[in-house]
């Protein structure tokens, strides 16, 4: 070690410097005694009042609600990636600025004096390099923190509603009053169930647009965690809306195609659903809700498409596969990898290209089991959403959940579904989910009547329901026979 100008230089002073920098940006340079500068002064400040941001935002995450409601809310969610970028740029010009002043050097002695030791160009490469090393191991991980809050922002942004959701409400079978299908109702307080519709969508080629192949309601009891998820066939026949909106002056006898055909031409005719982006998606919920009697507050769209990718950023999911399915290949002009002819019985590991064919196949049975095979694999991507794959695919999930989910779930309520989901999960998870299939034998699709339709839905939700249905309890483990 020496001195040049009351500084102390030298490969472990470098060394040292910079690694109190990591620490503290403005310690390395007390500790080799150079001179503050107005930059070490903002570094150390700066540095402060990012440490304690950062504290105060995560200190307090103790749950899934906690995280949730630091995602939910935009400005301290942005705040806390700013932080984080000021840690890592703090501590950046700390160890390059302190390592730099300390670095070992060949002093120049006056005559008469003895002579310093020579810093050989060894020891001079290797300080460059030790530092270089304490540079990437102290900023690198601060930068991709910083990374991860940005791109979920975006991804955030892109997904979730920026207000809250319009309820769609159903009216009475029995009368010709309405209820204003405009009036928002509070998604959580003073509402027995929430109603979540999930909607999968296939735009592949040869259709004429985007076709709603899967329709399953999920309903939630935000008290209890008491679930039960509903199935909507796609060929379902003149699918009712709500009287009094223009959807059910076009067509008071129901829509006049599948059901599958509504998103496309809502889509089309905007004007129906007052203009809004997303007509498509607003017109199903208002048609799904008057069909099944119950009010839809929420809809998320996932295009089948994207879910491949999904599923793959999950590290693929384990399905039990109760019949021999045949696979109906890759789409046309698709770079998915080859499936096999036939997904054979017994517990499966399927990525999501496997997966995609999985929920696909109609083959061998009917639309009506494909729509079981769809249940089974929400519940799956749910068993295999644990908190270990979602940090090793981090990346990848907030790339393929923002190209593959649309919702008007508003992200200010992420904290309340988060804390709905502690309780589905606490009320049992997925072994506890009751399910109604709304096809033969339960159902004639082709000669529905409303008033059925609903005694099945309120049979379904209320296990206490008295009425003219005798529905024998479904569960969709029972269903889906996954093995334990």
């Amino acid at each position: 070690m020496t001195e040049q100008g009351g500084v102390k230089t030298g490969y472990r002073v470098c060394l040292a410097a910079a690694l109190l920098s990591v620490l503290a940006p403005g310690a390395g340079h007390l500790a080799i005694k150079a001179r503050w500068k107005a930059l070490s002064i903002a570094a150390a400040v700066l540095n402060i009042a990012a440490f304690v941001t950062v504290i105060v935002i995560v200190a307090p995450v103790r749950s899934r609600r906690d995280l949730a409601d630091v995602i939910g809310n935009r400005s301290v969610f942005i705040a806390l990636g700013i932080s984080l970028l000021v840690l890592a740029i703090t501590r950046l010009w700390a160890i390059l600025d302190s390592a730099w002043i300390a670095r070992p050097v060949n002093v120049a002695m006056p005559e008469g004096e003895t002579s310093a030791p020579t810093v050989s160009r060894v020891t001079q490469i290797a300080a460059v390099f030790t530092t270089a090393v304490i540079v990437v191991a102290a900023v690198a991980p601060l930068t991709v923190a910083a990374n991860y809050v940005w791109q979920t922002d975006r991804m955030i942004e892109k997904v979730f509603a920026s207000h809250d959701a319009t309820t769609a409400n159903p009216t009475p079978i029995a009368t010709s009053d309405t209820i204003d299908p405009s009036t928002t109702a509070p998604p959580f307080p003073g509402v027995d169930r929430v109603n979540v519709l999930l909607i999968g969508g296939d735009a592949g080629q040869g259709r004429p647009g985007l076709r709603t192949d899967s329709m399953i309601v999920v309903s939630v009891d935000p008290t209890t965690g008491d679930t039960a998820m509903i199935s909507v066939p796609r060929n379902l026949p003149a699918l009712p809306f709500p009287p009094g909106t223009a959807m059910a002056e076009r067509f008071p006898n129901g829509f006049d195609n599948i059901a599958n055909a509504v998103y496309g031409y809502a889509d089309k005719h905007r004007d129906l659903m007052g203009g809004v982006a997303d007509a498509g998606a607003q017109a199903i919920k208002s048609g799904i809700a008057q069909l099944l009697g119950i009010p839809i507050n929420y809809y998320v769209l996932v295009d089948m498409g994207g879910f491949r990718d999904v599923v793959d950023a999950l590290g693929g999911i384990d399905i039990y596969v109760t019949q021999r399915i045949p696979t109906p290949g890759n789409p046309q002009g698709s770079d998915y990898h080859e499936v096999p002819e036939y997904i054979e019985v017994g517990q499966q590991h399927m990525d999501g290209t496997l997966a995609l064919a999985y929920s696909r196949s109609r083959e061998s049975d009917s639309d009506y089991h494909r729509m079981g095979r769809q249940r089974c694999m929400l519940a799956a991507i749910a068993t295999a959403a644990t908190p270990k794959s979602l940090a090793l695919g981090l990346t990848d999930l907030v790339s393929a959940f923002g190209a593959a989910v649309r919702t008007d779930i508003p992200r200010s309520k992420l904290g309340d579904f988060a804390q709905l989901i502690d309780r589905f999960s606490k009320a049992g998870g997925t072994d506890a989910v009751r399910t109604l299939h709304l096809a033969p034998p339960t159902l004639d699709t082709n000669r529905w009547r409303a008033k059925q339709v609903r005694d099945l839905v309120a049979a379904t939700l209320s296990p206490t329901f008295t009425g003219p249905i005798n529905l024998p309890p479904a569960l969709l483990d029972e269903q889906c026979r996954a093995s334990k």
